[in-house]
């Protein structure tokens, strides 16, 4: 059975994806906090909407031809969601192809999201949500 904060935290990346910016939003809070954690290239914290889109925008500028989608999802605790995000795209300035699959752990505050912490890995992401390696869930989609 999927969870309320499954389900609200797949929609909002599923309309980010689709390109509907507007029910994205209607989905995080104002004052939402985005990090990129080492490992990840330029790891930095991102405040507020415009740090939302601005964390986006970083992660997709070097791309032509760019996609992503939703792999694994599932509930870390009771407030936190692991979403699995594959992408794919073309460097700009090389062609070269490029895939790559991140973790957002997103914290989740009655109906809307208030920080999102994006991983090189299911490990990382699982360990900072708060679960350990025996707690892991088996991978699936929500």
């Amino acid at each position: 059975m999927t969870s309320d904060n499954v389900r609200l935290v797949r929609e909002g990346v599923q309309a980010y994806i689709d390109g509907d910016a507007e029910r994205a939003l209607e989905m995080i809070h104002p004052d939402m906090v985005s990090v990129r954690v080492a490992p990840l290239p330029d790891p930095q914290t991102y405040h507020g909407i415009e740090g939302v889109a601005q964390m986006y925008a970083d992660w997709t500028a070097d791309f032509a031809d760019f996609e992503m989608w939703i792999g694994e999802c599932f509930e870390a605790g009771d407030d936190r969601v692991v979403v699995e995000l594959a992408q794919r795209g073309t460097g700009k300035a090389s062609g070269a192809p490029v895939e790559g699959r991140f973790w957002f752990v997103f914290t989740v505050a009655g109906t809307k999201t208030v920080r999102q912490d994006v991983y090189a890995s299911r490990e990382q992401a699982v360990t900072e949500a708060g679960r350990t390696s025996a707690g892991t869930p088996p991978r699936r989609t929500a």
